[in-house]
């Protein structure tokens, strides 16, 4: 059965609005996956900034323990200048791991409690120590030594911890990156394909448009309509063209036309024709 004219009508206008709608889509969705792809390297560049600051932080508190070390068991003063440069380098990683993490409760909790074991463990008053000239024994010193083992180890769990946890984050955020690709790419396709059977609609439209503009001759006495080289019935030429069954019947006119020339053949005193 042929689309009637409403049909056609909705096909006509579906196929060109179809295309200016995907057309739109896919300037969305390329849009989207642009701004997807920015905070996925936004993301990616900032965790990997984090753990270079996690590797570089815990040099300095290897740094920190051990000038701090040093002056407990000499009492020189030159061992005061390099920790407490460390200790500044500690306190702005720490300042600046804080900013970078703002949005990760995990790791606030992580900084928080490595902050603490360094105002613990780091700080001190180089007024409240013993003065340099002080006898080292082997007993303060092997005390000294173990007690900053101690202190690294506590603070390195912490860092070892965050570390862990930020790589983990890491890798989560790269797996969802790549559902979200497989994602855009599977819209893509999906656009793509709606495109194609918009543009066929219409030029399939376009076409029997074409057909049905083209100049039809038809015979003036007979009816009949020429069609690539031959007459033929319209009927036949009707379901040729554009695959239209016809059915027959009799109009109203030629009915009443009928019965007249019937009731005069049949009246009284009328000549029948010869048979």
């Amino acid at each position: 059965m042929l689309p009637n004219r409403l049909t056609k009508k909705v096909l006509f206008w579906l196929g060109l609005s179809l295309p200016m709608v995907a057309l739109l889509a896919m300037t969305w969705l390329v849009h989207l996956t642009g701004g997807q792809f920015n905070d996925s390297f936004n993301y990616v560049m900032q965790t990997y900034k984090v753990l270079d600051m996690f590797e570089q932080t815990q040099a300095q508190i290897v740094d920190a323990e051990a000038n701090q070390r040093g002056y407990f068991l000499t009492g020189r003063q030159e061992y005061l200048e390099p920790y407490q440069h460390a200790m500044q380098s500690i306190r702005d990683d720490l300042r600046d791991l804080k900013k970078l993490t703002s949005n990760d409760p995990v790791q606030q909790a992580n900084l928080a409690m490595l902050e603490k074991l360094v105002n613990e463990e780091l700080v001190f008053d180089p007024a409240t120590i013993f003065t340099s000239g002080q006898v080292t024994t082997n007993a303060s010193v092997v005390t000294l030594t173990e007690r900053g083992k101690e202190k690294l180890e506590h603070m390195r769990s912490v860092l070892f911890q965050a570390h862990e946890e930020q790589e983990a984050a890491l890798s989560k955020h790269q797996q969802a990156a790549a559902q979200d690709v497989v994602s855009s790419q599977l819209m893509s396709l999906v656009l793509i394909v709606a495109v194609a059977l918009a543009l066929v609609m219409v030029v399939v439209i376009l076409l029997r448009l074409e057909k049905l503009q083209e100049f039809v001759t038809v015979c003036a006495w007979t009816g009949q309509v020429k069609f690539k080289g031959q007459w033929l019935r319209l009927d036949e030429y009707l379901k040729q063209q554009f695959g239209i069954s016809v059915s027959h019947s009799l109009s109203q006119e030629a009915a009443e036309k009928m019965m007249r020339e019937i009731e005069d053949l049949n009246r009284p005193g009328k000549p029948k024709p010869d048979a």
